[in-house]
């Protein structure tokens, strides 16, 4: 491949890369948010993911491209959990300050959100991994089940068994602290 060849593929996977990061950034820092629990930490899974995209291009296409930046920052989040649990046992995951107030609302309701935010963020860290991992995929990401199974790898019936039981045992926790 000439030079000129190869100037122009690098240019093509930049405008790509730079279209996937402007798309889809902060939805995959939310994701890691929601696994990790700690944003300075998703924002640097989600920074290793593209990188690693970059190191192994070209993708198939585009949708491909989300797919494996998906899976990289589920995968990198797993692997960034284990890595600390023993550092942070007691330590909560998903912390609630980091949940802003949304505009136009009163002290009162902020305070109220915020109370609901924490009691679900703590059922739901709670949950066991998979059922985590699922429950957030399909109601924070609104993936659909089929989505999620490819992303998680694992099967679409997989995907309904967990999703049930994980919002089974929340409703009953969540109703049981009411």
């Amino acid at each position: 491949m000439d030079a000129a060849a190869t100037q122009e593929t690098r240019g093509t996977r930049e405008q790509v890369l730079t279209g996937l990061f402007r798309s889809h950034c902060v939805e995959l820092v939310r994701l890691a948010y929601c696994l990790l629990g700690d944003r300075e930490r998703a924002e640097e899974a989600v920074q290793e993911v593209y990188l690693s995209l970059f190191r192994h291009w070209p993708p198939r296409d585009e949708r491909s491209a989300l797919a494996y930046l998906r899976a990289g920052v589920i995968n990198r989040c797993r692997s960034d959990q284990r890595r600390i649990y023993s550092a942070r046992r007691g330590e909560p995951l998903l912390r609630v300050s980091d949940v802003g107030a949304q505009a136009g609302t009163d002290a009162a309701t902020d305070v109220v959100a915020r109370d609901e935010a924490s009691r679900l963020a703590e059922q739901v860290r709670e949950l066991p991994r998979r059922q985590r991992e699922v429950i957030t995929c399909r109601y924070y990401l609104q993936l659909t089940e089929r989505e999620t199974a490819e992303l998680l790898e694992i099967g679409v019936g997989s995907v309904k068994r967990h999703a049930h039981r994980g919002l089974a045992t929340l409703q009953s926790r969540l109703e049981g602290s009411r």
